[in-house]
């Protein structure tokens, strides 16, 4: 394997290793959006897919979720909406703000890209089995949660 990744000798060799995966995961869900014809890169990805898993929201709440800025996210937005998958309509509890909200183009793309999605990350295990996929998925939450706790506490004092 091109590069292959040594173990680890530290936490941060680990960091690396799950950003190299990470890479490989974008580069592999781009390709299959392409392969089926779709025009999006991962961020427009992963804006559509968790609108339509999501619902609608606030511009700021999906600027959190995918950790973007306020800038990056309107220039984001404004091609989403320009391509026809996204609007932004008024919030029914506040008329001075907000909303996004999937377009019928949107939920349809959002159903193709889902598939595009599950089809990359099956690839990415497939060599792997599905206990060892349950191991990894029970370790990798383990470390969120100590990461969410950390963060909380931190907060809080």
């Amino acid at each position: 394997m091109k590069n292959a990744a040594l173990p680890s000798q530290t936490p941060f060799g680990l960091c690396r290793l799950i950003g190299q995966i990470r890479g490989e995961i974008v580069l592999g869900i781009e390709r299959a959006l392409n392969e089926e014809g779709v025009d999006l890169n991962f961020s427009q990805f992963l804006a559509l897919k968790r609108l339509g898993e999501d619902g609608a929201m606030a511009p700021g709440e999906l600027a959190r979720v995918l950790n973007y800025s306020p800038g990056a996210l309107t220039r984001l937005l404004d091609k989403l909406e320009q391509m026809g998958y996204l609007q932004r309509v008024p919030d029914p509890a506040d008329r001075r703000a907000l909303r996004l909200e999937l377009t019928a183009s949107g939920r349809e793309i959002h159903a193709r890209i889902l598939a595009c999605g599950n089809a990359a990350a099956e690839r990415a295990f497939s060599k792997i089995t599905r206990n060892e996929r349950l191991q990894l998925h029970g370790l990798l939450v383990r470390v969120l949660d100590h990461m969410h706790g950390e963060r909380e506490r931190l907060a809080g004092s």
